[in-house]
């Protein structure tokens, strides 16, 4: 049944979840939805404003669900639309067992960003090493030392590292490896945030991964710069695969 501002069905089934897993709990919710046939492939889900009333939770805690199941394969995000039911022929439903751990999901859909991330990121290293110019230089000193400045002031520094990585990605001077690694970074930075304040080791240790960074761009060693690179996308990873997915760590 269309709701009255035309944004999909109305979620009259849907119940507010417990508050120990509430993401879980909606992603479950709306996978029955879906298995039972009440939502049906080529279908818009309910607004999240409607899913935020319906649970009575966070946009947050909707659009983490929602990333599950888009994880899943189950919903596409449709440009002017929003997001709709997949209609993939060869659906994934019967093989899904009726609880999806949406944490474990979380955590390996980041560790597949972090591997994109590295593969596009050492080349961005690699050709910033050979093609830096001074500009390019002085701007990765003037991040480097704005990332230094907000971890000295016990500050979450997300901004500033993504400034960092961004110039690096510049300093490559190719415009589609710049505009990708752009578009990686930014789809991390909710558990990058999360990360940085509630791993303790992380701030200094960015700080020096970063340096080794700037010092191999700066001495125009690739090969180095391409080593420095992965080891710092490497040591995020591994405290995601240590500690499991950030927003519980």
């Amino acid at each position: 049944m269309e709701s009255s501002d035309g944004v999909g069905p109305q979620p009259t089934r849907f119940k507010p979840p417990s508050r120990t897993s509430m993401s879980q709990n909606v992603l479950d919710q709306i996978l029955t939805e879906i298995r039972e046939g009440r939502l049906k492939p080529g279908e818009r889900l309910p607004s999240e404003r409607l899913l935020m009333e319906a649970f009575s939770v966070g946009r947050s805690t909707v659009r983490e669900a929602v990333r599950g199941l888009v994880t899943l394969g189950l919903v596409t995000n449709r440009q002017g639309v929003g997001a709709v039911v997949s209609t993939q022929v060869s659906s994934p439903f019967a093989s899904i067992r009726r609880s999806v751990d949406v944490d474990q999901l979380n955590r390996r859909a980041l560790l597949d960003l972090f591997d994109v991330r590295e593969a596009l990121e050492t080349k961005a290293a690699e050709f910033a090493a050979r093609r830096a110019t001074a500009e390019d230089l002085a701007e990765l000193q003037l991040q480097h030392k704005a990332v230094e400045r907000e971890v000295r002031a016990g500050r979450v520094y997300f901004q500033q590292n993504a400034l960092f990585h961004k110039a690096i990605a510049t300093a490559a001077h190719n415009p589609v490896l710049a505009e990708s690694i752009n578009l990686v970074v930014v789809q991390v930075r909710e558990y990058r945030e999360r990360m940085m304040r509630e791993t303790p080791l992380m701030p200094q240790r960015d700080v020096k991964e970063h340096l080794a960074i700037l010092s191999a761009i700066e001495r125009r060693d690739p090969d180095a710069a391409r080593e420095a690179m992965a080891a710092h996308i490497r040591s995020s990873a591994r405290v995601i695969e240590s500690h499991g997915d950030p927003e519980r760590s």
